[in-house]
């Protein structure tokens, strides 16, 4: 009996030291394998599907991390960001801005570090534009454009193409019925004029009016052509100074007293833009009726009868197959576009830097710029996918004729608005006012409302200190 007792006792000891060891085994096991690290992304809703997509794809690639992309509405991720970052919280790691918000983030944001980011592939005029500072005349990379958004000409190619309309608009205007051979706002208010005239078309060249937002884009957009031969506004700069743009003067002249730029566009050119800015609109809805934004250009487009519009390209490759596939593009006229973007950037707050430069450094490569433009119709900022797509013989001719316009254009894009801190709040406002009181009627003077708009933005900037580095 007592041997019995003896050997269960032995059993049950050994089995103690074997469920002990096991448990040894497993907390070392535990403590020894990969942590998972969770990299927080922030954004608004459209830009999501390109970081949802950028983030199973690095995930993947690095086993471990996991990649949250949270997702604001577009009009409530700025002040969510805000929010965070001013508490010095760590909760997010990348956030997301464009250039009418970069001056708000970049307090709470480390500059981009180059061994990471291959800035050199990037389109430059998209990543200038709302993505560097200058301190101490240094330029810093605050942030990394993701895509190329690009302002430019957006043409019926079953209008431009055809042969005898060809012949009929060069014997009656003088001039090439080919928008990439424009080289002022003359070619496309004569086209505008000619296909409404003739019937050809119910509108023009189609521009976006809506006074909430798009003037600012749209004027600019006209506005530069003029600024830029006029020396004693851009100064010899083709896209003025870093924050202000193409808006203002290119320069601090002696004759002025203000830490800014003069505004240049209460000057004969800017006069001479507006107007055409409004010749335009005689070809599309009357803004008293329909305002024309990037949602109504797509409309209209769709429904057919539009000759060709001033539009975002993004917007344009976003319609139905069956529209987007009749409308080709080309730069403004002369070979420029007007720049918009989404940045990146890294918390300064954030505990994963390196890792939020490593995620940043892989949505730009050159292979997730492709991927994302295959699978998701995100139009590249890296040079090297786009001349790789170019270079894609399966893709139809009308898409690699687009981004043979976006390079151009993108290449190119001087047209800049201001983007320094009062802009949103103040002159947006401030100048698509008086401009849509001008467009609509109720200002008879284009001076008058120019000279209106400029009095307010020098209010608003008076006083604020402001950085004026060439960029």
């Amino acid at each position: 009996m007592r041997r019995s007792v003896g050997r269960a006792l032995m059993a049950g000891v050994v089995i103690v030291v074997v469920v002990v060891a096991a448990l040894g085994a497993y907390a070392a096991y535990v403590a020894s394998r990969p942590k998972v690290v969770t990299l927080t992304v922030v954004t608004y809703s459209g830009i999501n599907q390109v970081l949802d997509l950028a983030a199973e794809e690095f995930e993947r690639l690095h086993p471990g991390v996991k990649v949250e992309v949270i997702v604001f509405p577009w009009s409530d991720y700025v002040e969510n960001e805000l929010t965070v970052l001013k508490a010095g919280s760590s909760q997010y790691d990348v956030v997301t801005f464009t250039p009418t918000s970069s001056r708000l983030l970049f307090p709470y944001v480390v500059p981009i570090n180059s061994s990471y980011v291959n800035l050199s592939d990037l389109l430059w005029g998209q990543e200038a534009f709302g993505g560097v500072e200058y301190v101490n005349g240094t330029m810093e990379v605050m942030g990394v454009a993701i895509q190329t958004w690009v302002e430019l000409l957006a043409y019926n190619a079953t209008l431009f193409d055809n042969k005898t309309i060809q012949a009929e608009f060069q014997a009656e205007t003088g001039y090439p019925l080919n928008p990439w051979n424009w080289t002022s706002w003359d070619e496309v208010l004569a086209a505008s004029k000619f296909f409404v005239e003739h019937h050809l078309a119910r509108y023009g060249f189609i521009v976006d009016d809506n006074p909430s937002h798009g003037i600012i884009d749209t004027y600019p957009a006209i506005f530069w052509w003029y600024w830029y031969r006029n020396s004693t506004l851009s100064c010899g700069s083709s896209a003025g100074l870093a924050g202000y743009g193409t808006m203002f003067y290119g320069c601090v002249p002696s004759w002025w007293h203000h830490p800014f730029p003069p505004p240049a566009f209460n000057s004969t050119a800017g006069v001479e833009a507006l107007e055409m800015f409004k010749e335009l609109v005689q070809y599309e809805p009357s803004p008293t009726q329909v305002v024309v934004d990037y949602t109504m250009t797509g409309t209209l487009i769709s429904e057919g009868g539009v000759a060709g519009a001033v539009a975002w390209a993004n917007d344009i490759a976003s319609l139905p197959p069956n529209v987007s596939s009749q409308m080709l593009l080309a730069p403004l006229p002369g070979g420029y576009g007007e720049p918009g973007s989404t940045f990146l950037a890294v918390s300064k707050y954030s505990r994963h830097k390196a890792l939020a430069m490593e995620f940043i450094a892989f949505v730009v490569s050159p292979q997730f710029q492709e991927q994302a433009f295959y699978e998701l119709g995100s139009i590249p900022v890296s040079k090297q996918a786009i001349d790789e797509i170019l270079s894609n013989s399966s893709l139809p001719a009308y898409e690699r004729e687009w981004m043979r316009a976006i390079l151009v254009a993108g290449q190119n894009s001087y047209a800049t608005p201001p983007i320094v801190p009062a802009t949103y709040t103040y002159l947006i406002p401030d100048f698509n006012g008086p401009v849509f009181d001008y467009l609509t009627g109720k200002i008879a003077d284009p001076w008058q409302a120019l000279q209106q708009a400029a009095s307010a933005w020098v209010q608003a900037l008076e006083g604020v200190s402001q950085t004026t580095s060439p960029g």
